[in-house]
């Protein structure tokens, strides 16, 4: 076990912990994000300049609880095809289009949760054991800060690294939680307490969630 696990090993030992020998203590957590971005096959995604690959990626290549080697050979084919259609689309019109907009009249901070209340939340409501009382929870929590964000980026405003960061995580987590809500059944990692059963006359399809236009009713 020492031979094969070396670092774990090591790990567990500076934590005085024997891996061959003492019962070890585990617990779940957040590994890795199971294909959230649609991207066709050079990795573009739907906003101009913006390029996916490896985990985040949603090819079709995978199903809903993927094997590591599998995520590790999309990585390398898919961000190999991502780079070739950087450079195929360097100097088009609209290829960077992602980062503009950015006015030179800076509007109102934006309302930002901070990184660990978002983690919190998170594991409280959109964990591994899902129902739609906690789901509605977390989504409540996280749609006003996000429409605040988004309100102020759609102004040209700028956000600091920091901010990026927790933005980014409000996104991430937001479209998470209206997914997780939205899919009433248990599928791959994906479990409902209230739905524990797969729906395959329902549910067996793949659902894409927009965050472009603010006046789309369903965002």
């Amino acid at each position: 076990v020492h031979a094969r696990f070396p670092l774990i090993a090591d790990a567990c030992c500076r934590a005085g912990l024997d891996l061959a020998r003492d019962p070890i203590p585990v617990g779940p957590a957040a590994h890795y994000f199971m294909g959230g971005v649609i991207t066709d096959l050079d990795g573009r995604t739907t906003l101009p300049g913006l390029y996916a690959a490896g985990e985040v990626a949603c090819t079709g290549v995978h199903g809903a609880n993927r094997l590591a080697s599998n995520s590790l050979l999309e990585g390398l084919v898919f961000g190999a095809r991502a780079a070739k259609a950087m450079r195929a689309d360097a100097g088009r019109p609209g290829a960077h289009a992602a980062g503009a907009g950015a006015g030179t009249v800076r509007p109102a901070e934006p309302t930002l949760l901070p990184v660990d209340g978002i983690r919190d939340l998170m594991w409280r409501h959109v964990g591994l054991f899902r129902d739609a009382a906690g789901l509605q929870r977390a989504v409540d929590a996280l749609e006003a800060p996000w429409r605040s964000v988004y309100a102020h980026l759609r102004a040209g405003g700028r956000l600091e690294a920091e901010q990026w960061r927790a933005a980014n995580l409000l996104t991430v987590a937001r479209l998470v939680a209206r997914a997780a809500l939205r899919r009433t059944e248990s599928r791959g990692a994906h479990y409902r307490d209230d739905f524990p059963g797969r729906n395959d006359i329902d549910w067996k399809l793949r659902l894409s969630e927009t965050i472009g236009d603010t006046t789309a009713s369903d965002l």
